[in-house]
């Protein structure tokens, strides 16, 4: 557009312009001066422009036996400058970017020569959009005006490897590019993107443009992200715990969901180990899966099929359709599974009572499990600074477990009794409700982001029991429990520049009401009903600027909670807590040519699950039952963070100071010491480090094959003193990890991806000893059909049957030793088919997330 702008202007010069001609040879001076020298040279035009605007724009230039016009537009070129004519003998020159900031450089190549008419593409460092752009001149160089402090470089040049620089400084100095590799069909350009960036307290793994696309989905991708892990059905930040998934900010409360993004409609992955202000201060580490920017109107329709085949069967259909029309979008998804899974597990418990109890158990579980969750909601993007919408989900959740057990008891080494039990356990978890609605908007610099969310819940849990004893009673035992909730949670944050970033003021508001009611028919446990009401306003604050090479971060998060606890409909008042808060949070990074670093520190707490704060009893058999604890009080942490990037290596650690932290006790009962009562306590402190070093990079085969290794070596290391026997006992035994991930791409869309996992024996950092190494194995191939529309993929899950797991319970007068077989060895296939799918437009991110989690 720009090129014909000048060409219609220059028709338009030649058509009244004298026959005046210039003839000059400019090397490396400035516009403006250009532009003063060409004005000297003419006495039939005058030439009007702010001389200030255009001296960060350099020309070299021959300019032979040129038109005044024709001359202006050569030394232009293709910066952003504007070209106008007025009259017969004005001309006026404007930049047509107002911005003070210019990222500027020289192009040159592996002789040192300048490379012209290079391309420079200006990216956002966060999600990889394009932001501006811009050409380098004959002597290599290249001006572009830009806002941001912190952008991302992509330079590319035909013939050459394509360079991607992280940029704090508005001048990046030369730039040398190297040829790339030739073939005989032609030119191949294989440019490396950089894989893995830091970003403040925050890693971004580039998905978009790498080996990554072509996993398969979502949660094939996370499997690959350093520092997750994936444990069981979820994932793990090292050293943090359980966080929160966003998909393009909007919380995951269903995983399943990670089934159903595909990779190659993600951007990039961010972890974020120290979370700041904005953050609910429960909340230890954030994931945020962004997609690629929606595109093209009209309905799509997208599905899914994945089933797993081990020692049980498990199947999950889902169907996801969306129309688009203009600014709006409306979109209904509905997903279904069945999941019928068997477990066993060996347990011995060693009770030092007046009587030294041991207790030797066999337990088989038969689990089914139907789920069914609908969704459909919309999004109406008014225009680029405005867009609102809703969705409302309801679920179906019918758990149903069959257990077989046997019991041995021995007193002081002596046959005590033999138990042989059995039980029907129901959790049905219908109906859950829950409703989103979220705003955002600019108005001038000012960035509005509301979202507000409701939920509801039931829960009816009964447990059938019949236990057979060969010297005592017989005993059927039945509960029954009702637990409901409902939470309203409202977040609303402006966000605005201030001086050299931007400052974020917002309010966080949730108010939860739930109730637990229990019932035992035949009186070996009380009746109880609880209640609590918890609300939570936090007002926060986050400051980001740069200064230099350095980016600083820093936040301050308020909480006033307020929890009233009620039994039986009378309040307890000496359950009923205050509580008072501040959260700090700070964070800087920098980077020198290839190393990045980063250090955060930030306070968090973790609030009890309202389960654990019940004092139910939960009756497992006559020899254990499990209660909560309603004098729980909320763990503290002390976060430090630190992380170093070397061009494809990487090394992260993590101190955690916890202060209250909440540990498994089991104790005997008064009357009865062979009865175990298993619930939680608060103990004093416990430190913990986590230090991971782990590489990733591709590697180029012959034919076409990619082989994309990726191998990390973590160590943790805990720091705890609990009561073992009446006597202190520590808990400080390291543990050791590795993951060996290997992705192959080969050609025809097949790629292969093969990985083995281990550990250590070691502490957690509680009272626990894991016991077991777990080397674990898993394979799959995977092929792309009809333009990637429909992908096929076969896996082995866990071949070495590597997931049974060893642990120890330690306890003041308990110890426990467990084997369980959870089933993790299988067969896995799934099939996905899209026509024409565009990742949501929904921006909602919810409110009262952690909230959610704890209900």
């Amino acid at each position: 557009m720009k090129r014909l702008s000048f060409i219609l202007l220059l028709c338009a010069f030649v058509s009244v312009a004298s026959a005046q001609k210039v003839t000059c040879n400019f090397q490396d001076i400035t516009l403006s001066d250009a532009l003063k020298y060409i004005q000297a040279q003419t006495t039939d035009y005058d030439i009007t422009f702010i001389y200030d605007e255009l001296e960060d724009f350099r020309v070299t230039t021959l300019i032979q036996n040129k038109s005044i016009p024709d001359a202006i537009v050569q030394i232009v070129g293709f910066y952003p400058v504007r070209v106008a004519k007025s009259g017969a003998h004005e001309i006026y020159l404007e930049c047509t970017h107002k911005t003070d900031r210019h990222l500027k450089g020289t192009i040159i190549d592996e002789q040192g020569q300048p490379v012209a008419y290079a391309n420079i593409a200006v990216l956002n460092p966060s999600d990889s959009t394009l932001l501006c752009g811009g050409v380098s001149n004959e002597s290599g160089y290249f001006a572009i005006p830009l806002e941001q402090e912190r952008v991302l470089a992509r330079i590319s040049y035909v013939g050459y490897k394509t360079i991607y620089k992280l940029c704090y400084n508005e001048n990046i100095g030369r730039i040398r590019l190297h040829p790339d590799n030739y073939t005989i069909n032609g030119v191949v350009i294989q440019g490396e993107r950089p894989k893995a960036v830091l970003q403040g307290n925050s890693l971004v793994m580039n998905v978009e443009g790498t080996v990554m696309e072509r996993m398969g989905t979502a949660e094939d991708v996370l499997t690959r992200v350093p520092m997750i892990a994936k444990r069981g059905e979820g994932f793990e930040i090292l050293g943090k715990g359980t966080p929160l998934i966003y998909l393009n900010n909007r919380k995951l409360t269903d995983l399943n969901e990670l089934r159903n993004i595909q990779s190659d409609n993600i951007r990039n992955v961010e972890v974020i180990q120290n979370p700041g202000a904005r953050y609910d201060a429960s909340v230890n580490a954030v994931i945020i899966i962004r997609t690629k920017r929606a595109a093209g109107e009209g309905l799509g329709v997208e599905l899914s099929s994945w089933s797993r085949c081990g020692r049980g069967y498990a199947n999950n259909e889902r169907i996801n359709l969306t129309y688009r029309t203009g600014g709006l979008e409306l979109f209904a998804n509905l997903f279904g599974a069945y999941n019928r899974r068997k477990s066993s597990g060996e347990f011995e418990q060693t009770i030092f009572a007046d009587t030294l109890w041991v207790i030797n158990n066999k337990q088989k579980n038969n689990v089914r499990n139907p789920f069914l969750e609908g969704r459909f909601g919309f999004n109406y993007q008014i225009n680029d600074n405005h867009s609102f919408g809703g969705f409302y989900q309801n679920t179906y959740d019918n758990v149903k477990t069959r257990s077989e057990y046997e019991d041995d008891l021995l007193a002081d080494g002596t046959p005590y009794d033999h138990l042989q039990n059995s039980s029907v356990k129901r959790n049905k978890n219908s109906p859950n409700h829950q409703v989103n609605f979220y705003y955002t908007g600019k108005v001038g610099q000012l960035s509005i982001v509301f979202n507000a969310d409701y939920t509801s819940r039931k829960q009816h849990s009964t447990n059938q029991q019949q236990e057979l004893s060969t010297e005592y009673e017989d005993r059927d035992v039945n509960t029954e429990s009702l637990t409901r909730s409902k939470m309203f949670a409202e977040k609303l944050f402006v966000t605005h520049p201030l001086w050299k970033g931007q400052i974020e003021i917002g309010e966080e508001y949730t108010n939860t009401r739930w109730r637990s009611c229990f019932d035992n028919q035949e009186g070996y446990i009380a009746n109880s009903d609880n209640e609590q009401h918890e609300s939570n306003i936090a007002p926060f604050m986050e400051l980001h600027q740069r200064l230099g090479r350095f980016q600083l971060s820093a936040g301050l998060r308020y909480e006033h909670v307020k929890s009233e606890y009620f039994v039986s409909g009378q309040r307890r008042d000496e359950q009923c807590r205050t509580y008072d808060d501040i959260f700090p949070s700070a964070s800087v990074s920098t980077s020198v040519k290839n190393l990045q670093l980063s250090f955060s520190y930030a306070k968090r707490t973790s609030r009890p699950a309202y389960w654990l704060l019940s004092s139910d009893v939960t009756y497992e058999n006559r020899l254990n039952r499990q209660t909560g604890n309603p004098y729980l009080k909320p763990i503290k942490y002390h976060n430090l963070n630190a992380m170093v990037m070397w061009k494809w290596l990487y090394l992260m650690t993590n101190y955690s100071h916890c202060v209250d932290p909440i540990i498994s006790e089991a104790e005997s009962l008064e009357d009865d010491s062979k009865v175990n009562l298993v619930t939680t306590k608060n103990y004093d402190h416990a430190d913990w480090l986590t230090v991971t070093l782990g590489a990733q990079k591709n590697i180029k085969l012959s034919g076409g094959i990619t082989w994309t290794p990726q191998y990390n070596i973590s160590l943790m290391k805990p720091w705890l003193e609990g009561m073992f026997l009446g006597q202190k006992k520590n808990f400080n035994h390291p543990m050791l990890s590795l993951q060996l991930g290997n992705i192959v791409s080969l050609t025809h869309d097949w790629l292969l991806q093969v990985d083995f996992n281990m550990h250590t024996h070691g502490n957690t950092g509680s009272n626990i000893w894991v016991d077991c190494t777990n080397p674990m194995f898993s394979l799959s191939v995977s092929k792309d059909f009809f333009q990637h529309r429909l992908n096929v993929k076969l896996s082995g899950n866990d071949l070495l049957n590597g997931g049974i797991n060893h642990v120890m319970l330690y306890s003041n007068r308990m110890m426990f030793r467990k084997m369980e077989d959870n089933d993790s060895r299988c067969i896995q296939f799934s099939l996905r088919y899209r026509f024409n799918v565009t990742p949501s437009k929904y921006k909602g991110t919810g409110a009262g997330n952690a909230e959610k989690n704890r209900l």
